[in-house]
């Protein structure tokens, strides 16, 4: 191959040739080590052969080959060789300063944000001198490397019952004996409706999913009305029973738990502890009542959730699930088809039921919440 004749001529000793043999072979290696193994190799074997000839043989750029045909001789390693880089821009304090910025709120700033972003954070501190000029990458990469993302949030609800531990507390038990109560006849249910379900009927009807392209669902749709969905949820075994309503009085709440105490669900049990969380539909002082005045083969006993602790009810994760599964993107021609279809969903449910895995249990609620026990002075 015409060119000029190679300048710089590479003896190795038999350690290192054995050394470079094992490395241009070995699938564990970096490739960029392995390729420039074979390269050192290729000159060590073959002085006259010029650089063209040895990239064609190695597969990379002639450019590569000068380079190591240039080191071999004087470095024994194949790694790169340590740059000098940019100094550092910014201070350690500059930093820091520019990492609290974002664990605080903007509007302590006077910005009326309710987040920050990496161009907010850059704006911010350049206006209060923290440094003279930062790029958002920057920041972001700062704050990639102790794990801090302010752009990102959490919803949750702190509970202001003051009975909170009194109230969870029976819950959680029965949570964790719900398997063990059925067995002996004690059927532990939770109850609860998901509210203002609508029909949302789309004006141009919905595309299927395609090759390089989404489910295509309309925006504009017609409001074809909204049902109130009703659902117990047994504990122990994951089987549920659904009703669905147009209304979500004290009344229909009363209607469907009559048709779940007909249901076979309730036959031939003797206790049904009831989980119910403090809705207006529930009616709390007026439910025992009710419950007494009914003739049932079973006793029914009461536990009502602490306030603002919806999320202690299981039905709710599974009315999160029937969201993203049936409701999620919403498209019923009328009231009639979404009936159909929830009618549909909880039946397919039932026939695979999933008890939840519920993990927060009793020991975890005293850790969090009972008072640690006062410290006793030796006499």
């Amino acid at each position: 191959m015409p060119g000029p004749r190679p300048k710089y001529a590479i003896t190795l000793t038999r350690e290192q040739e054995a050394r470079l043999q094992h490395l241009s072979t070995c699938y564990m290696a970096p490739f960029a080590t392995v390729q420039r193994a074979q390269i050192v190799l290729l000159a060590h074997r073959h002085p006259e052969w010029q650089n063209a000839l040895i990239a064609q043989q190695v597969g990379c750029h002639i450019n590569t080959v000068k380079r190591w045909r240039q080191r071999g001789p004087s470095t024994d390693s194949l790694r790169d060789a340590p740059r000098a880089g940019t100094r550092h821009t910014f201070t350690p304090l500059q930093r820091a300063q520019v990492v609290a910025l974002a664990c605080s709120a903007p509007r302590q700033y006077g910005k009326p944000w309710q987040r920050w972003s990496g161009e907010k954070l850059a704006q911010v501190a350049v206006e209060q001198h923290i440094v003279a000029t930062i790029a958002p990458g920057t920041i972001r990469r700062w704050l990639r490397a102790d794990k801090i993302k302010p752009w990102r949030y959490h919803s949750w609800q702190h509970s202001t019952d003051p009975q909170f531990v009194e109230k969870a507390g029976p819950v959680l038990d029965l949570y964790a004996q719900a398997p063990a109560r059925q067995a002996h006849g004690e059927l532990t249910v939770c109850a609860d409706e998901k509210t203002s379900i609508q029909a949302r009927q789309r004006v141009t009807p919905t595309k299927a999913a395609a090759p390089g392209e989404v489910l295509q669902v309309a925006e504009r749709y017609k409001r074809m009305g909204a049902l109130q969905l009703f659902c117990a949820l047994v504990v122990a075994s994951g089987l549920t029973f659904a009703q669905t309503r147009t209304t979500k009085k004290f009344v229909d709440f009363k209607a469907f738990l009559q048709a779940f105490f007909q249901s076979t669900l309730c036959a031939g049990i003797k206790v049904l502890h009831l989980i119910l969380d403090n809705g207006p539909t529930h009616a709390p002082k007026q439910l025992g009542a009710w419950l007494a005045s009914l003739e049932l083969p079973f006793e029914v006993r009461l536990y009502w959730l602490p306030k603002y602790a919806s999320w202690l009810d299981q039905v709710e994760i599974l009315f999160s699930k029937v969201q993203r599964d049936l409701l999620t993107p919403n498209d019923f021609p009328s009231l009639v088809a979404l009936e159909r279809d929830l009618t549909a969903y909880f039946a397919e449910l039932n026939t695979h039921p999933k008890p939840i895995k519920w993990t927060y249990t009793k020991t975890k609620l005293l850790a969090k919440f009972e008072e640690p026990p006062p410290l006793q002075l030796a006499a």
